[in-house]
């Protein structure tokens, strides 16, 4: 069974919108052979039209990871395993219930139709040895080891390869790449320049059609020089990528920017603006627009979030009223209300999602969201998400005007007869998070905070402290993340991130380090993309908003400044800390205002090596927030939980300001053994707006099942720390 050529072309090229599915009445019983049935199909996919790809959802299907992103780990995923009705591509050639039926030449044949379904439901099965995903293998073992010794900043082995084996210069390594490209990469302007003269081509490309200019673009002396010996600042990559867009992207880069256009660089609909918006760069967009970018797009949020008022009115000059709007539901989503009411003023249009999301935001921008019902905006959903924030401004003014109330239904938690012992509360946790850190990974073929890196740190910290834990499966999760990594290093490079962007990132190296991943080039890409979003004053700022998770500008500063000191490429030890040091002074500067906020603030000075007097002033109001049942709350208008406990303790513990024989850490402990479960977990409702399809991860709890890991996670953590204290006094410690 198969599908027509023009269906397989329209996949390659189309956007898939999101909807209801339509189904068809065929049936398709047996099992479908991916190699068979589905692969060849794939092979034949329009291979060449990247471009249009890009600008229309840059799907390909020759690739897994490009077919179904992350699987259902991406948002807006396209393929959901096991679950055709969530799956944008089946509801898209299905029926016309989300848009135009596809593929536009005409629809597929019912038994069509039902192939792709069954496919999809019956897992989306496309084996590892099938997936398209590895790289070129490795054409010149000399060129391998100059590569290698170019990524360690080695000069002195650099130039005795080059010099014993000149052809070294022209030959490619594992994907194609280029000894060009890593001196560009990891900075060597020498080397490139000894590499030039002995015949590197500038514009050569690797398998993913990156050149060494796309990769020097932080450099301006490497730029220069490969622009003086005839690289193309207009070659694009296979992900649609040019240097421009990517020199665009880094605060500071001006430079390098303007030395691209003065070369040719063309601007056509590159979103350049939306690059520089987003890095908070106002000599970049003041540059790019004198050359000509009005219309190119723009950053969704007009780089408000950047603290770069300069660039906000720049931007605003020449933003449409869609982009206005577009921006206003961004500033309601974090939450500031002088941000809506100046886009109000301009022009920007009131909707209902924006009033939904102001409503869903921790921030609670009360005066934001009175200025939206006193336009008349209304929401049904509004009232259903602030109440998960508690009893806040937001709520009573929805209620003032009239909103339906609601009311949250109360779950059903089964707790033990009596508190669990702290290291009987651990045993039967840790089994529980291993197997939904391993479920997790294998259903959505992606790294999460709240299951994988949460517990990549709880299961060091168990290993070190005498628990058991299954290393087999903990050893497979690493070959795994290992594969992940690499299935995002050349799409990192070009600054398509991984979902959730710095956020995830952050979290997902922290991960590894608190694990002992040894570093290597695709961890390279990932604090390379981490360091290029660090902004002038230092921080980063959380990229999206999921609380508590992803809430937290000091959260991701500290897990980025964390992920800079561990994966510093060697070239850059000295460069990355430096932004360590600047992160760590923007920490200090800082104003938290919630929990999220005080514990990543002592944990992050912990991790750049604060001196004490500063961690006991973090620490101190940190443990001002206890509250009198012992454990701490997300935001005040909050009951305690789990969650919030769980990370107040660990830091505390972490950073050796309280010790767990202290009488804070004991109530603390005694609320976790209180509030566990009978099945080893921790219950916390979630308050993110759903992002992404549900899918079950073997955890309990349903819907509040990601928060309600990650809060078990960090219970486990504050617990073993007691258990240590327990076992050095000879007592089980309750």
């Amino acid at each position: 069974m198969r599908l027509t050529s023009s269906g397989l072309l329209f996949l390659a090229v189309a956007t898939f919108a999101s909807g209801d599915s339509g189904g068809t009445s065929a049936q398709t019983p047996e099992r479908i052979d991916f190699a068979r049935d589905i692969q060849p199909l794939l092979r034949a996919n329009c291979y060449g039209c990247h471009g249009v790809a890009l600008q229309n959802g840059n799907l390909r299907l020759d690739r897994r990871r490009d077919s179904m992103p992350n699987r259902v780990g991406a948002n807006g995923a396209r393929i959901v395993p096991g679950d055709s009705a969530s799956s944008r591509l089946y509801i898209r050639v299905s029926g016309n219930q989300a848009g135009p039926q596809m593929p536009p030449t005409g629809a597929l044949r019912p038994e069509e139709i039902d192939a792709i379904r069954a496919w999809i439901d019956q897992g989306a099965d496309w084996p590892d040895e099938l997936a398209g995903e590895a790289p070129s293998p490795a054409r010149d073992p000399i060129a391998t080891e100059l590569l290698d010794a170019l990524r360690r900043g080695d000069r002195r082995r650099i130039d005795q390869l080059l010099n014993a084996n000149p052809g070294a210069a022209r030959a490619t390594g594992s994907g194609g790449i280029t000894s060009l490209m890593y001196a560009g990469l990891y900075g060597s302007a020498a080397s490139a320049r000894k590499l030039l003269d002995l015949g590197a081509d500038p514009n050569a490309r690797n398998d993913a059609g990156a050149t060494a200019l796309m990769w020097a673009v932080d450099d301006l002396e490497t730029t220069r020089l490969l622009l003086d010996r005839g690289a193309d600042p207009n070659l694009r990559s296979a992900d649609g990528r040019t240097a421009l867009v990517l020199a665009a992207a880094r605060p500071g880069g001006s430079d390098v920017v303007k030395a691209l256009l003065d070369r040719g660089a063309r601007l056509g609909g590159e979103p350049v603006l939306s690059q520089a918006g987003d890095a908070g760069d106002a000599a970049t967009i003041r540059l790019l627009l004198e050359r000509g970018a009005a219309t190119a797009p723009l950053p969704g949020d007009l780089a408000m979030r950047s603290g770069c008022a300069d660039c906000v009115e720049m931007l605003m000059k020449v933003a449409a009223p869609a982009a206005l709007t577009r921006a206003l539901e961004s500033a309601a989503r974090y939450g500031s209300s002088s941000s809506m009411q100046l886009l109000l003023a301009r022009g920007a249009g009131p909707t209902p999602a924006v009033l939904r999301a102001a409503a869903a935001s921790e921030a609670l921008p009360a005066e934001g969201v009175t200025m939206l019902l006193e336009k008349g905006v209304r929401d049904e959903q509004a009232l259903g998400w602030a109440i998960r924030h508690g009893d806040t401004a937001v709520v009573a003014a929805l209620r003032n005007a009239g909103v339906r109330d609601v009311v949250l239904p109360a779950p059903t938690l089964a707790r033990p007869a009596a508190p669990r012992s702290v290291r009987d509360a651990i045993t039967v946790s840790l089994p529980l998070l291993q197997h939904a850190d391993t479920v997790f990974l294998t259903k959505a073929g992606c790294i999460s905070c709240h299951n994988n890196s949460l517990f990549q740190m709880t299961s060091a910290s168990a290993r070190r402290k005498g628990f058991r834990i299954d290393e087999s499966a903990i050893r497979e999760q690493m070959v795994r993340s290992r594969a992940y990594l690499e299935s995002w290093r050349e799409r990192t490079l070009q600054d398509i991130p991984i979902p959730g962007r710095v956020d995830t990132t952050s979290y997902i190296l922290a991960g590894l380090a608190a694990a002992d991943f040894a570093p290597d080039a695709a961890t390279d890409a990932l604090a390379r993309y981490l360091k290029r979003r660090q902004f002038a004053d230092g921080g980063w700022r959380v990229a999206t908003q999921r609380p508590p998770i992803e809430s937290s500008d000091i959260e991701v500063t500290a897990l980025s400044l964390r992920a800079l000191r561990v994966y510093a490429p060697p070239p850059f030890k000295a460069e990355y800390e430096r932004a360590v040091q600047r992160a760590s002074a923007w920490l200090v500067k800082s104003q938290p205002a919630k929990n999220e906020d005080r514990v990543y603030l002592l944990l992050g000075l912990g991790w750049a090596g604060a001196n004490r007097t500063v961690l006991r002033q973090a620490a101190s109001a940190l443990i001002a927030q206890q509250r009198d049942d012992g454990g701490w709350g997300q935001i005040p208008t909050l009951a305690s939980d789990a969650y919030a406990t769980g990370q107040a303790l660990t830091a505390l513990a972490e950073t050796g300001m309280v010790t767990p024989s202290d009488p804070v850490y004991e109530r603390g402990v005694r609320f976790l053994l209180g509030s566990q479960l009978q099945d080893g977990s921790w219950y916390v409702r979630t308050r993110a707006i759903p992002v992404q399809p549900y899918f079950d991860s073997e955890f309990p709890h349903g819907q509040d099942q990601f928060i309600s890991a990650a809060a078990t996670n960090w219970a486990t953590m504050a617990l073993m720390f007691a258990a240590d204290a327990a076992r050095a006094s000879g007592g089980r410690g309750r």
